[in-house]
């Protein structure tokens, strides 16, 4: 081929090349111009920042609204599932707004969310993950569990371990009796180590319900299955009221206004006012601040002074609102001229409790008592103000104690009763009525005791305690062995009256010289005048001087007869010194 040839078909192939160019232009110039014609792809608004709460069995979609538009549905897309709601199925709060998607199964999902305005634009789809809990998430779940009780002196707690085992616990409910044998619900929140019981029922139930969150973040709640506890034995416990009794110190408010009867009715295990202050403790119009003075018949360390006053439904003006506890072991210059705290320290008195009830709001108030360095018999409550603040009224008054002990009767009361079938004692210039209570056990000569003389056992001899108690325990000393262990008894009964009407037993003692001549009066004799045996005891007298007798717990008593059955050498009976103590003593008079 020439080289003209070779020319023209290379311009032939130019010319081809450029026609190709121009139709593959032309075309994409009219896809751009037919786009334009079609119109321009509105998008619809758009939740933003989409969240998936999980729930039980449902789940809570949330996002922002600020891009949200003239949109006014939701289409939510998942697996195989697609749902279309309404805006106002949900709701919107401080620009987030929520919706709840019901009856999912308990697993994790992707969820498809697209918005749509009312002319049918669509929004750009957006994909949220998310779970949903169930059954199986419930079970793995630990409740809160109580790790113990503690006794403080700002009350009673139940303690609970922290969160790391139960960390989607909300809140525990705590179901408790107390010891009006009520049940009482308290709440242990999230960042709760403990709560306080009030007046908690010993060896009462205890129930707690532990409600957790649907995850984090979750927003549903369910409860847990329950956990049953027994509440602790308290170290402290309710002091018998058959022992206390009200002192009636000379400066003493008696409480008796408007025939108030405190003494029979403020210990009586009656709270109930029916409207007649006669079953109270009534202070009387501009007494306050007044004191009175209670002896718990016991020692006690004080752990806690329940106070139940008028419901203030009813009439609240009379309601205690501020009170000190005081307390002291005897009364020795203890009286003081006004209810001045300084003449309360002057005497002796000690400072237990000084705060606010709120006698405005409730009926009933438990005050937890500091521990006192010492056990106290005796207490006063000082009353500082009322509602009215004119004057106060208790409907019932209580005291809870720990390490509470009998009291030891005062010997400077005791006196031989010298009925005429009593063995005096009096033989070999024996002085019992000097040296048998004189707080010396030790022998020094028949003098300093009671001798009963010879050929004069069984006999008996009987003692007035000076006042009426529950008597607990006995103790005797004997003549020591290493001197004569033959006038030790082996055998001892205590029996007790409540007063000596038609007391006595016959025959009458008689004595001639150093012998006993009457007949022995027989046990038949004494249940016949009608004492009480309350305790008798073998005592191994040829081998001790001392004997301890434990007294059933029984009626109380003011007077007691000893009756010597039996003795080492069967003649004679001797004894050095007598000590009882007792529940309660309240005075002969």
């Amino acid at each position: 081929m020439n080289n003209r040839n070779k020319i023209k078909n290379l311009v032939k192939a130019f010319l081809a090349s450029i026609l190709i160019l121009w139709n593959v232009s032309c075309g994409d110039i009219d896809s751009i111009h037919e786009e334009y014609l079609q119109g321009e792809n509105i998008y619809a608004g758009k939740l933003d920042t989409l969240i998936i709460r999980p729930g039980f069995y449902r789940a809570q979609l949330e996002g922002q609204t600020q891009f949200l538009g003239s949109s006014n549905q939701i289409i939510v897309e998942y697996e195989d599932q697609v749902d279309i709601y309404p805006l106002e199925d949900g709701t919107i709060e401080d620009g987030i707004f929520s919706l709840i998607l019901p009856n999912l199964d308990e697993k994790s999902y992707e969820f498809t969310i697209t918005t749509q305005d009312p002319v049918g634009n669509l929004s750009v789809s957006q994909v949220v993950a998310g779970s949903v809990v169930g059954d199986i998430f419930a079970s793995d779940q630990d409740p809160r569990e109580v790790e113990d009780f503690s006794f403080e002196s700002d009350g009673d707690y139940v303690n609970f371990y922290g969160n790391a085992e139960s960390e989607y616990v909300l809140y525990t409910l705590i179901d408790y009796e107390n010891d009006a044998n009520q049940m009482i619900r308290d709440t242990a929140f999230y960042d709760d180590n403990r709560v306080r019981l009030i007046d908690l029922k010993p060896l009462g139930n205890m129930q707690t319900t532990s409600v957790i969150q649907s995850g984090l973040h979750g927003i549903d709640s369910m409860a847990l299955e329950s956990l049953d506890y027994t509440l602790p034995d308290l170290p402290y416990s309710e002091l018998d009221k058959n022992f206390i009794r009200l002192v009636h110190m000379p400066s003493d408010n008696p409480g008796n206004y408007n025939n108030a009867n405190p003494d029979d009715y403020l210990f009586d295990e009656n709270s109930l006012w029916s409207g007649d202050d006669t079953f109270t403790y009534h202070s009387g119009l501009g007494s306050i601040p007044f004191h009175f003075t209670v002896d718990l018949g016991v020692t006690t360390d004080l752990r806690k002074v329940k106070l139940d006053m008028i419901d203030p439904s009813s009439n609240a003006n009379n309601n205690i609102t501020e009170i000190q506890i005081w307390g002291r072991d005897d009364l020795d210059f203890a009286q003081t001229s006004s209810s001045d705290e300084e003449e309360f320290i002057n005497a002796g008195w000690q400072l237990l409790y000084n705060g606010y009830v709120d006698g405005l709001n409730e009926q009933s108030q438990s005050i937890m008592m500091p521990a006192a360095s010492t056990s106290k018999r005796y207490i006063r409550v000082r009353v500082a103000g009322s509602v009215g603040g004119e004057s106060a009224q208790l409907t019932e008054l209580t005291f809870y104690g720990e390490n509470t002990e009998p009291l030891s009767l005062d010997k400077s009361l005791f006196n031989m009763a010298n009925m005429p079938s009593d063995n005096p004692g009096t033989f070999y210039g024996a002085n019992p009525s000097s040296y048998l209570w004189d707080g010396s056990n030790f022998w020094s000569g028949d003098a300093y005791g009671y001798h009963s003389g010879e050929n004069s056992v069984p006999g008996h001899f009987t003692l007035d305690l000076g006042v009426t108690t529950q008597l607990t325990k006995a103790y005797f000393d004997f003549r020591p062995t290493w001197n004569y262990a033959g006038n030790n008894p082996t055998e001892l009964e205590i029996w007790a009256r409540e007063d000596l009407d038609s007391a006595e037993t016959l025959p009458v003692f008689e004595s001639s010289g150093n012998s006993v001549t009457s007949s022995p009066v027989s046990a038949a004799a004494f249940q016949n005048a009608g004492w009480e045996l309350i305790a008798q005891q073998s005592i191994d007298g040829a081998n001790t001087n001392s004997a301890e007798i434990e007294i059933p717990v029984g009626d109380m008593y003011r007077y007691i007869r000893i009756r010597y059955v039996s003795t080492v050498g069967g003649s004679g009976c001797q004894f050095i010194e007598m000590t009882f103590h007792g529940m309660g003593a309240f005075p002969s008079n």
